[in-house]
């Protein structure tokens, strides 16, 4: 599950912001005035008897699992529930939290990157988290062997959410494939994401290499118009400008890059990987990109909660998200739900209030 606490550090600052904000603040702004500022709100009184769940979410500025918190907030309306954003309940902390019924963490400098100031002094109930971290979580494998396995945790639904693998490298670098590094030990800048380390491998190449060539190897999130980088490994590629993806269209937009090819092995090595699948991107899915591209792509956040939560309460999530399906495609990101995978999520059991909706819906039998 190498991938997975890949993922992890690749999502590590994908954190909270007040909804009421219009541009998310400077990093030190924002954790200046978070240091200075930082309140716990009373929610009151929560939890699924009240309809008033806590939701581990995130920030609103793009961040997947903050967008799709708002967007069940607003689709349990009907239903009459008062859904509560957490919003410091980002990174790695959702399963853990949800799993244990924890309260949210104090605020931190790194939570204030992109002005988080509140937190709810409240257990969390349910919430969204990328697919391969609540698989992780339950298997107690990758980020999670440390505290883990959470067995409690229950899928209730699978959002689609592609990103694609890609390796691009300027070209006034001359590099047009990877085993050029290593046969002239050339002293490349490398901006590295999920399956990078992989990537790495399989032209014979590590980390350490990298530097005693004089080169480095620095994560790819984050990375903006002045960053120093001469290739990018990275497999959040996609148009969007959330946190974890949105170096690909400023670097892709700013730079002139020369998209590589895979080898059919490598292909077929990160296949092997847990939420990995063979695709293709299409001409034109980022600047430079003039070509169809075979590679490895993932997909998928899910909404999940404890074993222990009512029955009708599941149901009610996944009808909610279901019936709402539609205003997923007006998210930043290309959300979308899919009948046939809705109910599925690397092994985690699905919850069986959300199996009875599905069984209704003729998504499961």
């Amino acid at each position: 599950m190498n991938r997975i606490a890949a993922l992890a550090c690749l999502l590590l600052a994908a954190c909270a912001a007040p909804a009421t904000a219009q541009q998310p603040p400077s990093a030190p702004q924002a954790a200046a005035q978070a240091v200075s500022t930082g309140t716990t709100i009373d929610a009151g009184k929560t939890g699924w008897a009240n309809k008033r769940p806590v939701f581990a979410a995130a920030c609103p500025f793009g961040c997947p699992w903050g967008e799709i918190g708002e967007f069940v907030h607003d689709a349990m309306k009907p239903l009459g529930y008062d859904v509560i954003l957490c919003r410091n309940c980002n990174r790695d902390r959702g399963p853990r939290l949800v799993s244990g019924a924890g309260i949210p963490p104090p605020l931190d400098a790194l939570d204030a990157r992109t002005g988080t100031t509140t937190r709810f002094d409240a257990p969390a109930d349910f919430g969204v988290t990328a697919s391969g971290f609540l698989a992780g979580a339950y298997q107690g494998t990758g980020g999670y062997a440390n505290g883990g396995p959470y067995k409690n945790l229950r899928l209730i639904t699978k959002i689609e959410d592609p990103m694609f693998l890609l390796i691009a490298a300027k070209e006034s670098t001359g590099i047009t494939d990877l085993a050029q590094i290593k046969e002239k030990k050339m002293p490349v800048k490398i901006l590295a994401g999920g399956g990078a380390d992989t990537v790495l491998g399989y032209y014979g190449m590590t980390r350490a290499d990298i530097a005693s060539w004089g080169g480095s190897v620095n994560a790819s999130m984050g990375a903006r118009e002045a960053a120093e980088f001469d290739v990018i490994i990275d497999d959040s590629a996609g148009p969007a400008m959330n946190p974890e993806s949105s170096h690909w269209p400023i670097l892709s937009q700013r730079h002139k890059l020369r998209f590589l090819s895979l080898p059919e092995p490598l292909i077929q090595e990160l296949d092997k990987s847990p939420g990995y699948q063979i695709v293709s991107t299409k001409w034109g899915l980022l600047q430079g990109v003039d070509r169809n591209i075979r590679t490895v792509g993932r997909s998928g956040e899910a909404i999940f909660a404890r074993e222990d939560t009512p029955e009708q309460a599941a149901y009610d999530v996944a009808k909610a998200v279901d019936v709402a399906r539609n205003d997923l495609i007006w998210l930043i990101r290309r959300y979308s739900i899919d009948p046939r995978t809705v109910s599925e999520n690397q092994g985690v059991p699905l919850h069986p209030g959300a199996a009875r909706y599905y069984r209704e819906m003729g998504y499961i039998k």
